[in-house]
Order: C-alpha cells, then sequence, then structure tokens
C-alpha cells in the first residue's frame, strides 16, 4: 500500500470511529437483583477507541506531506455537524465527534441500553465470589462503569421497569422530588432533571407506559466541561420519542370510555353499576367492588365516571363507588382507575383506599 492509501485508510478510521456503532445482533441479557443502578459499579477501565485511530493520522501526516507534496489534505468532519440516534425508543442529535455503542445489558429493574460521548463505558455483569464468612453469598453482580478522563463526556441510556409507580410523571406532585430535582419537560412529555455539577441525570416519561421511565446518566470532566455541558443540554432539547407519542382528542373520550368499560366488564363483573356515559351517575346495591373479595353485607352505592387523556398516550378512566353514613358504616367512596390504550384495550388497574377503609369487608 502506497502512503497515499495509508493516509486515506487512517483519516477514514477517524471518521468512521466518531460515528454510531451498528447495532449488536445479539443483545447481552442477565438478570440479577440490584438495589440501584449507581450502587453496582464496576471498576473498569477501556481505552477510548477514537483516540487510538486520530494517533495514527497524527504519525502519518509528516510522512505523507513529506513524500506527497502534490496531495490534497483528506476529508474532515465539519465543526459543528451531528449524527443522529434513533433506537430503543429514543432519536435525537448529538455531536458526530462522539461514539456511540449499544449495551442491551438487562439487570431486571433496569436495562442499559446505549452509551454517547467522547469518553468510554462499558456494562457487564460478574460473578459474586463469597468470602470464607460469606458462603451463602451468591449470585451476580451487574452495572455500568463509566470512564471519562479530563475534557471527555459518557452518557449513559437506561430504562426503568420498576418497582410499580402509581402512574405518569405528575409535575404537580413534588413529593415525588429529590431536594436538588426539578420538574422540567422533555420531547413533550414531562421529566425530572437533577443537576450534580459535573454529573446530570434526567428521568423521563414512557410513552404508554405507567411504570417506566427512561433514565439520561452524563458524566463530564473539565477541561471543557462548560461547552460538554451545552451539547449534552442540546443533545437532551433535541430529542423525541419514536415512535411518537399518541395525540389523543378529548372529545373522543366518550367514545373510548364506552369501549373501555365494556371490555373491563367481561372480566370484572363488579363494575356493572357504572355508566357508560363520562359525568353521569348511578345508584346500585352491590356486594363486592372491583378487585376486592366479597363484603358481607350488601351495601347502597352511587357509581360515576370519568375519563380524560394523559400526556404519555393513555387515557384515565376514573370509576368513583361512594355511598352513605348508617347506623354500622361512615360515609365515603372507593376509586378505581383503569388506564386505556389509544383504542380503548383496558390495561392498568388502580383501586384505592385500602381495604380497612370500607365497610362490611371482609
Amino acid at each position: 500500500m502506497n502512503p497515499e492509501e495509508r493516509l486515506s485508510d487512517a483519516l477514514h478510521a477517524t471518521l468512521d470511529a466518531a460515528q454510531p456503532s451498528p447495532d449488536l445482533a445479539d443483545r447481552i441479557v442477565q438478570r440479577a437483583s440490584v438495589a440501584g443502578r449507581r450502587t453496582v459499579r464496576f471498576n473498569l477501565r477501556f481505552g477510548v477507541a477514537g483516540l487510538a485511530a486520530i494517533l495514527i493520522v497524527v504519525a502519518l501526516f509528516p510522512l505523507a506531506l513529506t513524500m506527497l507534496t502534490n496531495s490534497a489534505p483528506g476529508p474532515a468532519l465539519p465543526a459543528g455537524s451531528l449524527a443522529h440516534f434513533d433506537r430503543d425508543g429514543l432519536a435525537f442529535d448529538y455531536p458526530a465527534s462522539w461514539k456511540a455503542s449499544v449495551s442491551g445489558l438487562n439487570m431486571s429493574y433496569v436495562t442499559i441500553l446505549d452509551f454517547v460521548g467522547t469518553g468510554s463505558a462499558v456494562a457487564t455483569c460478574n460473578a459474586i465470589t463469597p468470602g470464607p464468612n460469606d458462603k451463602s453469598l451468591g449470585g451476580t453482580e451487574c452495572g455500568a462503569h463509566l470512564t471519562v478522563a479530563p475534557g471527555e463526556v459518557v452518557v449513559e441510556l437506561s430504562l426503568q421497569d420498576g418497582p410499580p409507580r402509581p402512574g405518569p410523571i405528575d409535575p404537580n406532585d413534588p413529593s415525588a422530588l429529590d431536594p436538588a430535582a426539578k420538574y422540567v419537560t422533555v420531547g413533550g412529555l414531562p421529566a425530572i432533571f437533577e443537576d450534580s455539577g459535573a454529573k446530570l441525570d434526567w428521568t423521563l416519561s414512557v410513552p404508554g407506559q405507567l411504570i417506566s421511565r427512561y433514565g439520561i446518566h452524563v458524566e463530564m470532566k473539565d477541561p471543557g466541561a462548560a461547552q460538554m455541558r451545552a451539547q449534552v443540554e442540546a443533545m437532551v432539547a433535541s430529542l423525541h420519542y419514536s415512535p411518537a407519542v399518541p395525540v389523543l382528542d378529548p372529545a373522543d373520550g366518550p367514545r373510548i370510555a364506552a369501549i373501555g368499560l365494556a371490555k373491563a366488564r367481561t372480566s370484572e363483573p363488579a363494575l356493572a353499576c357504572f355508566p357508560s356515559v363520562p359525568g353521569a351517575t348511578a345508584t346500585a346495591t352491590v356486594q363486592q367492588f372491583a378487585g376486592y373479595s366479597p363484603m358481607h353485607k350488601p351495601l347502597p352505592v352511587t357509581c360515576s365516571m370519568e375519563i380524560a387523556p394523559s400526556s404519555i398516550g393513555l387515557w384515565m378512566m376514573t370509576l368513583t363507588e361512594s355511598w352513605t353514613a348508617a347506623s354500622d358504616r361512615s360515609a365515603g367512596s372507593l376509586t378505581t382507575t383503569i388506564w386505556l390504550d389509544p383504542d380503548g384495550t383496558p390495561g392498568t388497574t388502580q383501586s384505592g383506599p385500602g381495604p380497612s377503609e370500607m365497610p362490611y369487608w371482609p
């Protein structure tokens, strides 16, 4: 291979290192119970792949300029150019000089999806070796480790699937925030942002999912942290969900409510007292609430139903049974929430208050 060919190959290797890596044919799948993402990291170090390619180019340039005085310089990425990411339900733009890699490591409640940035990252599972006094200890320890040298940034994307939550991220609920966190909007949906200086964290909604959350964790080091932070913020600002979140028309609520309630009744006869028209009421005597065992005495109730679209592309149908006070009971109510898909198919059902607050039960 002549010097001109070596120079061209080296320059193309540099450009290739800056592009997203292809999807893995088989994603790593391991399961382990973990207390939290940040508590199961490993002390592993990997070199920066892009740096090796750049050093090759630097080494070849003097030779090329001496022997190929009439050759034009090789192609270079224009300043500010962007690459596009679109996988795992997220799409966004990021600096083309960053690397992208796929993980897919499943840790039971958390899946490490992908990494982007200029530093190095790896997600692994290692077998736990019991000590002399820990013969009962065993299993697998899983986690993600980010190696961030001075002047580097790494972004970790994850999907958290539990433990169960009561519903979508609610900007009107201050109790769900840590002291250093605040509510923001990302991709048109509610999100939570926490700024720890050199580390940034976003918790994002997942369209159509109640208990799932996307996580964006960022680590960076000076010099250049301010510029890297601006690049990360621009990346998050460009984010949208892929496919897009369904847009629900409130005017379609009554039709969807009738569909959803009819389907829900096929598996839960205790929903028979509820009217199919939002805002209407009906009276009935029931001996069982949806999702609970029968009461030992019939209870006269008033039943009502409401429906509203949610930001994550699900309908929230609220069913309320209320009762008046009597000599052997206090007045009260039971609310059941059924989340419906855009077409009215029932999904998750949530009920409250607890059984101890209901009359004649158990």
